[in-house]
């Protein structure tokens, strides 16, 4: 009898032992799943200062909308417990922390059943949008003397408004969903970074004959989230790339460039009821794949034969890239997930001295950082426009299956450029607050936090 008991004991501490070993999920709660979606148009009703180049350039006309998708996400736990996200993807330039502070204000006195701290916007980096603060970038676009032309705080009023009504949309709006995830695969732009035989780094310069080599590397993988109803419908996908909005960046009309292509061919092909939700991740060193690289005069003579744009180029490989796995991700939808919400406030160390940021006008510290998980997936937001090796790192630590990071997220707190980077110089690495050591402190703060919520 006392052998036998033994072996009882023995095996029940080998099962509790096998319980905490078989993954750090075993006692996370799986909810039920709330989803709900709205659109903003955030087009501006009269001519603007368009921001992103080192020029001033007032609109002359619209060639397409500027939208704001608003993702309202919340589980309900059998216990009481809830979970929330509300994120919204902006056809503009940069997000600006004031402007997302006024924005949560408004909600938070007209929906007393969300916590406005999470909500949170990114940019798509369009460099055909206006901005949101009068004599922004030390009055490069100085609009003074331009009759006519809506003032960046004008422009902000606007957008605050259209925002919060849709952000209220949205949350009350949300209905029981499932969601899946998918990765595929997409060229969508490369290192613009490129080295000279004497170490130095200029942005562009494939044809310069002391061309050495590229300074970073590219990620071609896009990660999408798809969101379901009740009944299997396909209501929306978020899409995650390194692509910014830059295709015809240097043009004076309103524009959110290539995203519109791939936001008609999704609805044309999906039903024109679907929400596309886009975010952009490290892409400080990246642009899009019709700017100056190797294989630039090859593709646009491929262009010439298709007879299409650029634009409609990149959006025809994303839309190949969600064909590509709408055959599985449609048959593995989870209506029940683990969902969880953490914001970090994380003190970065800054240049010292700064190097003169012509772009920045307000503080970097604290850096807002709001790390999600759902089901297997993490998302990881930032304020930089982060160079894609810091990225690298944070999927190559992070637990999750997938990681998607989004950059201009909360603020705008300029480049972050990589340790080679800053040696090697030129546009991007010579004007920054944060350098390579706040870079690393981002990398390990947001990986431990994203690793913390598999340890729940």
């Amino acid at each position: 009898m006392i052998f036998g008991k033994k072996i009882c004991i023995l095996t029940l501490v080998a099962f509790i032992a096998s319980l905490l070993t078989m993954g750090n999920n075993i006692f996370a709660q799986d909810d039920k799943l709330y989803i709900g979606w709205a659109v903003a148009d955030i087009t501006p009703e009269k001519p603007v200062a368009l921001v992103g180049q080192l020029h001033k350039r007032i609109s002359e006309a619209v060639q397409d909308p500027l939208n704001a998708t608003v993702l309202a996400i919340e589980t309900r736990g059998e216990n009481g417990s809830k979970e929330q996200a509300i994120m919204v993807s902006c056809d503009v330039l940069f997000i600006r922390g004031q402007t997302q502070k006024k924005i949560q204000n408004n909600i938070s006195a007209s929906l007393g059943d969300f916590d406005a701290s999470k909500l949170f916007l990114n940019a798509t980096h369009s460099h055909t949008a206006p901005g949101f603060i009068d004599n922004e970038f030390f009055g490069l676009y100085d609009i003074s003397r331009d009759s006519g032309v809506m003032k960046p705080s004008e422009y902000e009023a606007f957008f605050i408004e259209q925002i919060s009504k849709a952000v209220i949309r949205a949350w009350e709006g949300r209905e029981p969903g499932g969601f899946s995830w998918g990765l595929g695969n997409a060229e969508l732009g490369h290192n613009r970074r490129t080295v000279k035989f004497n170490g130095t780094s200029k942005m562009y310069g494939v044809g310069d004959p002391d061309f050495s080599h590229y300074e970073g590397t590219d990620d071609d993988k896009i990660g999408m989230l798809f969101f379901w109803d009740r009944n299997r419908k396909l209501t929306g996908i978020l899409i995650n790339s390194v692509a910014t909005a830059q295709v015809t960046d240097g043009t004076n009309f309103v524009s959110a460039d290539f995203y519109h292509e791939t936001r008609q061919a999704i609805k044309e092909k999906y039903g024109r009821e679907t929400y596309v939700f886009f975010q952009v991740g490290s892409a400080g060193d990246i642009t899009p794949a019709n700017h100056e690289y190797i294989y630039r005069r090859a593709e646009n003579i491929m262009l010439k034969r298709k007879g299409i744009t650029a634009r409609q180029e990149l959006a025809g490989r994303l839309l190949n890239a969600i064909a590509d796995v709408m055959p599985w991700v449609k048959d593995d939808i989870s209506y029940n997930a683990i969902f969880r919400h953490k914001i970090l406030k994380v003190n970065l160390p800054v240049k010292d001295p700064p190097s003169p940021p012509f772009y920045l006008t307000d503080d970097v510290n604290p850096a807002e950082i709001h790390v999600i998980r759902l089901g297997d997936i993490a998302i990881a937001t930032n304020p930089f426009e982060l160079f894609v090796d810091y990225g690298l790192r944070i999927k190559a630590g992070s637990k999750a299956v997938l990681t998607f990071l989004v950059q201009l997220s909360c603020h705008d707190s300029g480049y972050l450029p990589t340790e080679k980077a800053v040696k090697g110089g030129g546009y991007s690495a010579d004007s920054y607050l944060v350098g390579p050591e706040g870079g690393n402190k981002l990398v390990e703060e947001t990986v431990r936090c994203i690793n913390e919520l598999w340890q729940e």
